[in-house]
């Protein structure tokens, strides 16, 4: 593009972004300023003369969603008039990174300075926002959604950037136009929501003209409508209808027009509010909530849906709502769509990852420089998240909740087992029959059970899920599904089963060996199993120091491995074993006395001293240790984390944890490729600990 073409796109872009902050009320934005740079070595800057940074627009404002808090929005524009490019990563890095050092030097600058007077606020934020937009693409365009993992410069300084594309901005002005053009004769103003910033705000604000930061990266957008005695709320939604949506939307909905109005009126994109089949779908979900008031004066419609996005004539109900506080819901039962408070407690309190978080703001064009939690869940709980982006979460919490232990056994048996003898001498397990827990605070979802065959894996499984409620959980915590899994397995070479307990909870741990109990009483019945045989578990207690370093490094040994490699030890625990003295020429005598639990973390350590001088093994407990393997087969290409310890709390039995695996390449699920990792993960287990077992016999 030449300089006069490039003038002219961002003299458009300048004018296509001014119109927009008057639609959403930033009006006294200010344009075209220029700034010193106080870093021009780090920056970039020349000395002579271009030492400086440019800002597009300015707006200040006192934010509604945080008491007390200043925000500086600094706005750099990058338009085209062609399309956006096809690999966005590299230049949007670029753009990033002129935006964040413009940042940086705002916050040391007299206009900084300039811009704090007239407010009286205790504490401030300055927040860049990058408006990349282009003309020939489609005015719903996401080139968000096509920047993909972008790696920052590290010495970027910078609180966040927020991102606005064609979609994102065409989102908000066609939900305000639309808004006011359907309520031509109401007044309008933004809906502000409680926050956990802004609850002890004495003076807080729940409308106003000024469309809060936040908001600009949430796909649902609220209005006050208001004529007369009349007060509407609606709610502009970005993704397409859906019932399992709706049902949050409306759960949403009952919660923050509380006290405020008696009519709601939902908005979805590409909806046909007036065929039949979708007001039957809507009136199903609206019968699932007990508020009939509310339900009854809460209405769903359609946009951008051609001929048909006509207004709907019908009455509109003006009554005063009820006083009386809507109840907080105990449970997540579908129609929860958490904000503010409520969202804080999920976030906070659940196992979803600092970088699930991020992952999930940069999918809505945020990018922080520090993504702790501590930065990222005050951004959350200001917007609005989706039916979408709630079930997300939780999805990654219900996936990190169910990562899998495995423990091992083995039974002597009278006669070589087959599948189709234990088939045949077990019967289905009644569980809560078998379960006598009078005090038990879960149940199964299905209680009766039965063994089934894999002829393929020459093994029998059973599977079964329940649900615990606790009471004095918050309600994202109060409901949670575990799973469980018993396997027999009639691989073994000599006459033996094998059992593998598979739990995700303390729970499932439990009843996994009220099932393996139970089963042995079947198959002593059927005279495959001895009365006197007893399961042999695999225990740290069952072992002596040396024999347990022996068992835990047998896993870092490649020459037993073939479908995965050992990379590295990447974590260990050991203590000293205060039940053998140290003799005075031991190289670690000097940890007597003095320390006694060691976790190493780091990389290589099996080539640590204290584990390669085997003299040290004798007077050296170890629990476990972590370790990193790859993989590079048919199946799939990377490496994994995998937990190889024997728990404390479960009279020191050993299990084993697979952790996150970063593929490279990968053409089978992810369930397939953990078991491959864990088939070859038990057959040096059960191989080991059986060769350690004869030995001391």
């Amino acid at each position: 593009m030449s300089g006069e073409d490039s003038k002219n796109s961002g003299e458009l872009g300048e004018k296509i972004v001014a119109s927009f902050l008057k639609l959403i009320g930033w009006a006294t934005s200010q344009s075209g300023l220029s700034l010193i740079c106080t870093e021009p070595k780090k920056h970039n800057k020349t000395e002579n003369g271009n030492a400086s940074h440019g800002i597009d627009e300015l707006y200040s404002y006192e934010s509604p969603m945080d008491a007390n808090s200043l925000v500086h929005a600094v706005i750099s524009v990058k338009h085209t008039k062609n399309r956006y490019p096809l690999y966005p990563n590299a230049p949007f890095k670029n753009h990033v990174a002129d935006l964040a050092n413009t940042v940086e030097c705002f916050k040391e600058s007299a206009l900084i300075t300039d811009n704090r007077e007239g407010f009286e606020a205790t504490s401030e934020q300055v927040i860049g926002i990058l408006f990349w937009l282009s003309s020939e693409d489609d005015r719903d365009f996401s080139i968000i959604s096509k920047i993909k993992n972008p790696v920052l410069k590290d010495d970027l300084s910078f609180e966040r950037i927020q991102v606005m594309d064609n979609d994102r901005v065409e989102f908000i002005s066609k939900s305000i136009d639309f808004i006011k053009g359907r309520f031509i004769d109401y007044s309008f103003s933004f809906y502000y929501i409680d926050t956990p910033n802004n609850l002890s705000d004495t003076a807080k604000k729940y409308d106003g003209d000024v469309l809060p930061i936040e908001m600009l990266s949430s796909d649902i957008q609220l209005f006050k409508l208001e004529k007369g005695n009349e007060i509407i709320l609606a709610i502009f939604v970005k993704d397409k209808f859906h019932t399992d949506g709706l049902k949050r939307m409306l759960g949403l909905a009952h919660r923050i027009s509380n006290n405020l109005t008696s009519n709601v009126q939902i908005f979805y994109p590409c909806f046909a509010h007036e065929e039949q089949n979708n007001k039957n779908a809507i009136n199903r979900i609206k019968n699932q909530f007990k508020d009939l008031g509310f339900i009854n004066s809460t209405y769903v419609y359609g946009y951008d849906i051609g001929f048909k996005d006509t207004e709907v004539i019908e009455s509109i109900l003006t009554s005063i709502p009820s006083n009386e506080p809507i109840d907080e819901q105990k449970l997540d039962d579908g129609k929860i769509l958490p904000y503010g408070e409520h969202l804080r407690s999920l976030l906070s309190h659940s196992i979803i990852s600092e970088s699930e978080l991020k992952n999930l703001l940069r999918e809505k064009g945020v990018y922080v420089c520090d993504p702790k939690k501590e930065q990222t869940i005050p951004i959350l709980t200001s917007l609005l998240l989706s039916p979408k982006e709630f079930d997300y979460l939780k999805e990654k919490q219900s996936t990190n909740e169910d990562k899998e232990k495995r423990l091992s056994s083995r039974f002597k048996t009278v006669e070589k087992p087959t599948v189709d003898s234990l088939k045949k001498a077990l019967k289905s397990l009644d569980l809560n029959k078998m379960d006598k827990n009078k005090f038990r605070n879960y149940q199964y979802r299905t209680p009766i059970v039965t063994y089934q065959v894999d002829k393929e894996k020459n093994q029998l499984i059973v599977d079964y899920k329940i649900e615990r409620y606790q009471r004095n959980k918050s309600w994202d915590e109060q409901i949670s599904s575990f799973k469980g899994s018993v396997i027999l397995d009639c691989n073994g070479k000599d006459l033996e089963m094998i059992t593998k307990s598979i739990h995700t909870s303390a729970e499932t741990l439990g009843i996994n060996q009220l099932i393996l109990n139970h089963t042995k009483d079947q198959l002593v019945e059927a005279n495959i199993i001895s009365k006197s045989t007893k399961e042999e578990k695999i225990l740290i207690g069952g072992m002596n120091n040396e024999e347990t370093i022996q068992f835990i490094l047998s896993f870092t040994d490649n020459r037993v491995l073939t479908d995965i490699e050992f990379v590295d030890i990447i974590s260990i625990e050991i203590e000293i074993d205060d039940t053998v003295s140290l003799p005075e020429t031991s190289k670690i005598k000097w940890m007597e006395s003095k320390i006694k639990n060691l976790r190493f973390d780091g990389k290589k350590i099996e080539d640590v001293e204290i584990l390669t001088d085997k003299s040290n093994h004798k007077y050296l407990k170890c629990w476990g240790i972590v370790a990193e393997y790859k993989f590079d087969n048919l199946k799939a290409k990377g490496t994994t984390n995998i937990e190889l310890k024997f728990n404390i709390k479960n009279k020191g039995e050993f299990f084993i944890q697979t952790g996150k695996h970063k593929f490279d390449k990968q053409l089978y699920t992810q369930k397939n490729i953990d078991e491959m990792i864990l088939s070859e993960i038990d057959s040096i287990k059960h191989n080991k600990h059986k060769e350690i077992m004869e030995k001391s016999e």
